[in-house]
């Protein structure tokens, strides 16, 4: 190996100098040429700066001989006087020779200690997946991991509610028993079961129109081109949770029958029907689109079981419970799923995502779960519309037992708690969900004793 010499003295000669002498490993460094593989030369070593002149008071190491033998096999030749740490090393027992992956402090290897899984085996690639949608098992998870958030402290859900109907894969034989156009949408997953086309608008609007009449008992529902079509799985859980919500607290009510105010609820009705066909509550559903109202109406008018749920047209854009809860009302819950994003360019680019995960390189803004303008952003964005809602809610706070909102991103939970205890709430709840690897969660606030 050549010892490199500096740029400004590059006339003098390299001198040869031993693999050890440079690492005191006898390991050679990559690039013999220069002192980083790069190729450029350095100042000599035993100078002070590189011009070939001795530094007062220094003297050259004498040069060892190359020992190619691997480091552990090699005893240990120190010039260093015995004595010091060289002393106090004495009588410890060797240590390990380190090998690929393995730590040697430990002898505990790089993928053990981050908790990192083996690779699954073949029994894994079999586990059935919700939709017919290849998965992977994840990663094991420490004990403290599984059940509470470190950020927030939040109990994480292992999947749907408990008492939530959708549990596990669709039984599509029954869903195309109660929607035979459903079959047409069937293709088969590489597992050889049936699915449908998530990406496909169609699919997915004929598969909800398969789980309401089969599971909810509603013989006509349509919504119109281009409005959201929800996943009701997902929205089942929110109901279920506030069931939940009300039974704990046990708040007083002046009502016989629970009744609950949706803030938002679309052209689809979703809410309302799950709500009211498994617990029998009394909705009142409100929103500012007037194409909304009237399926919603439509949706009533085609269903005889929904004949409870009261429509409300909200006419003031800058009100979300002005007009629409009236002196003498008293509701024991409220719920919103608000619009999550702050712009349409916010939103298409999360449609952009979704699809590539669908789809693989091919990138599109259509949704395949739909939605108009108002259902998805707002000036602000989620934040900013639960923001309103809180400030709002103080002028209601004694006709409202429970207010609650879906909170799609959870930093914005500290922001929103915050301000839930400076305008006085009383109580303030989070509850998460969990519908495969998607987790979502809710707020819930009061400001009654």
């Amino acid at each position: 190996m050549t010892k490199p010499v500096d740029s400004a003295a590059s006339d003098s000669a390299p001198k040869k100098v031993s693999g050890a002498s440079l690492y005191g490993t006898g390991k050679a460094r990559p690039d013999a040429s220069s002192a980083n593989g790069t190729g450029k030369t350095r100042p000599d070593a035993s100078t002070a700066d590189g011009t070939g002149k001795s530094r007062p008071g220094t003297s050259s190491a004498p040069k060892r001989e190359r020992d190619d033998r691997p480091a552990a096999s090699r005893a240990r030749t120190d010039d260093k006087p015995e004595g010091g740490k060289q002393a106090r090393d004495q009588g410890r027992k060797p240590e390990k020779a380190p090998y690929k992956g393995r730590n040697a402090e430990s002898g505990a290897s790089a993928s053990d200690r981050s908790g990192s899984r083996k690779p699954s085996s073949g029994k894994d690639a079999a586990a059935k997946a919700p939709y017919g949608q290849k998965s992977k098992k994840p990663a094991a998870r420490r004990d403290d991991e599984k059940t509470t958030s470190a950020l927030y402290g939040e109990v994480k859900p292992e999947g749907l509610h408990p008492r939530n109907v959708h549990q596990g894969r669709y039984d599509m034989a029954a869903l195309v028993a109660a929607v035979p156009e459903l079959e047409y949408f069937l293709q088969a997953n590489p597992r050889g079961e049936q699915t449908i086309d998530f990406s496909d608008n169609n699919a997915v609007v004929c598969l909800n129109k398969a789980l309401l009449k089969h599971h909810y008992g509603v013989q006509q529902w349509s919504i119109p081109a281009g409005f959201l079509c929800p996943p009701i799985p997902g929205r089942a859980d929110y109901i279920h949770y506030l069931a939940d919500l009300l039974t704990e607290s046990a708040k007083p009510s002046v009502n016989a029958t629970p009744r609950v105010l949706d803030i938002g609820t679309g052209a689809n009705l979703i809410y309302p029907i799950i709500g009211s066909s498994v617990y029998g509550w009394q909705f009142t559903a409100t929103d500012v689109d007037a194409t909304a109202i009237r399926n919603a109406h439509a949706i009533i008018s085609a269903n005889p079981a929904l004949q409870s749920i009261n429509i409300l047209m909200q006419r003031n854009s800058e009100k979300l419970f002005g007009g629409m809860i009236r002196p003498d009302d008293y509701f024991d819950l409220t719920l919103c799923n608000p619009p999550f994003f702050a712009s349409q360019k916010e939103a298409e680019a999360q449609a952009r995502r979704k699809w590539r995960n669908l789809k693989g390189d091919k990138a599109s803004v259509k949704r395949n779960f739909g939605g108009q303008g108002n259902e998805l952003w707002c000036e602000g964005g989620e934040l900013a519309f639960i923001k309103r809602m809180i400030h709002e809610s103080v002028e209601f706070s004694a006709q409202v037992g429970w207010f609650s909102s879906l909170v799609s991103a959870h930093d914005h939970l500290p922001a929103l708690k915050q301000l839930l205890r400076k305008l006085g709430a009383t109580d303030i709840k989070t509850v998460p969900m969990a519908q495969g690897q998607k987790v979502s969660r809710f707020i819930a606030w009061t400001f009654q004793a």
